[in-house]
């Protein structure tokens, strides 16, 4: 009797221990429910909310891209990275060299002056406020665009400050008279270098050549006497046209939220005026008979440049011309080029061609450096190497292995948040389908020898090229 009282009290208690432990546990799971789901109803409101605006769209696919336009008329595109702790943000304006008008270098000066000081701060200021949170700027001048590009940990104490140190940048610039004198002098100085260096001589020449009659043909640091008559004045007359609402486009990559990420552009962009779209650029003129220029340099080498206008970013044959490229010469080593020009002659050291595609028809070029004594039979094989191309077109086991390469490498495209950032602003700033992206698997698996050949025939001329040479002296 006594044994069994025992064991029935030691059950007693053991039974009481379970009961208030599961008792503990059940209360513990109710705080932590209570405090964890609370936000993300809340989260789950803003991005329903969000979601509702008649602007807003999504796809999902190579990339999930969020896309809206603000109360102020700003696209935003958007695509979540939770993976690590980081956001890049990058604002786009069609500002580039190509509105220069008759100012050369104007664009690229008023691009480098936004971080020149506030209406409150000064450029070392500036750069400190960046500093200070661990955060990147640079920006950028193109012939069809100017950027900005902002990178900050997310953690909102380091982000939110980066942020509104940006947004002071764009909405309040001071352009001071002793930073554009700092930087004309800063552009002189590179003008200077850039014209040791027959590589950019070539490439100057031929863009000139190649656009004579459309700013495409603007060098982006203009020249030394554009440069040196630009004012102040020119510069806000620049930035009140160009870098306004209407005119830009806000892409944002990382981890953060649908609202966050509105929150951001719209702290980015409603302090800018409103403003208007540029007018359309000029149409790009066909080359109309082959042009050559010959430019003697002191060098070992010629560089030599080859090409014509090429394709337009929203072109219905660029994947037809892309995949062609990639097999003529824009494959590195396996190409066609390069295995004639490098390897079986040995002609140069590298041999190249590519396609630029921009507003209106960028270049597409074919390049390469070789001896002095052997510059013109480099520039002929390459020509005549384009003229059988475009006749012709690949083979089929060209194409196959093109598509091989260029699918199975095209993720690498979106590696980064940097990458993935850059890649969405230009579908942004060319107006691309939200879902262009998505379009280059089934584009690209699709096409055939004949697509190709035929791309190729209707939009390169091979008789009706630019060609610049320059060297033919010895350094």
């Amino acid at each position: 009797m006594t044994v069994n009282n025992k064991e029935k009290k030691q059950y007693a208690r053991w039974l009481q221990i379970v009961v208030i432990t599961l008792v503990v546990v059940a209360l513990v799971l109710i705080f932590k429910n209570k405090h964890s789901i609370e936000p993300k109803m809340h989260k789950s409101k803003g991005e329903l909310k969000m979601k509702a605006n008649a602007s807003y769209k999504e796809v999902k696919g190579i990339l999930h891209i969020s896309h809206w336009v603000t109360e102020h008329g700003v696209p935003v595109y958007f695509v979540r990275v939770p993976t690590l702790p980081m956001v890049d943000i990058e604002i786009v304006f069609d500002a580039g060299s190509a509105r220069n008008g008759e100012k050369g270098g104007l664009a690229y000066l008023t691009n480098l002056l936004l971080a020149e000081g506030t209406a409150h701060l000064s450029a070392d200021q500036v750069a400190e406020n960046f500093d200070n949170v661990g955060a990147q700027y640079n920006a950028e001048s193109q012939r069809d665009m100017a950027l900005v590009h902002l990178r900050s940990l997310s953690e909102k104490t380091q982000l939110q400050p980066a942020v509104e140190n940006l947004a002071a940048i764009l909405t309040q610039p001071h352009f001071p008279e002793n930073g554009l004198k700092r930087l004309q002098q800063n552009a002189l100085s590179t003008l200077k270098y850039q014209a040791q260096k027959p590589g950019q001589v070539a490439s100057r020449a031929f863009f000139s050549l190649l656009y004579p009659h459309q700013p495409y043909a603007n060098w982006v640091l203009g020249d030394e006497k554009s440069i040196q008559a630009i004012t102040v004045a020119d510069v806000k007359a620049f930035y009140q046209q160009y870098y306004v609402a209407k005119n830009a486009v806000v892409t944002i990559v990382g981890d953060l939220t649908l609202p966050e990420a509105d929150e951001i552009a719209q702290s980015l962009t409603n302090a800018l005026p409103t403003g208007e779209k540029p007018a359309p650029l000029p149409v790009v003129a066909d080359v109309k008979e082959k042009v050559i220029k010959r430019i003697n340099f002191p060098a070992a080498q010629t560089t030599i440049l080859i090409g014509e206008p090429g394709l337009k970013q929203n072109d219905p044959d660029y994947y037809a011309l892309y995949v062609g490229n990639h097999i003529l010469g824009g494959n590195g080593s396996v190409t066609r080029i390069f295995n004639t020009v490098r390897n079986q002659h040995g002609l140069a050291y590298s041999a190249y061609s590519y396609f630029t595609a921009m507003r209106d028809r960028g270049p597409f070029m074919m390049g390469c450096q070789t001896r002095n004594d052997q510059a013109e039979k480099a520039s002929e094989m390459m020509q005549a190497l384009l003229k059988e191309f475009v006749a012709k077109g690949p083979t089929e086991q060209e194409l196959v292995q093109a598509k091989q390469n260029l699918l199975g490498g095209y993720a690498l495209q979106f590696d980064s948040n940097s990458a993935i950032c850059h890649q969405v602003a230009t579908l942004g700033f060319y107006d691309l389908p939200l879902d262009y992206l998505n379009q280059f698997k089934p584009a690209v698996e699709k096409l055939t020898v004949a697509d190709i050949q035929h791309a190729f025939q209707k939009r390169i001329s091979p008789d009706h090229t630019v060609v610049v040479m320059v060297g033919g002296q010895q350094g």
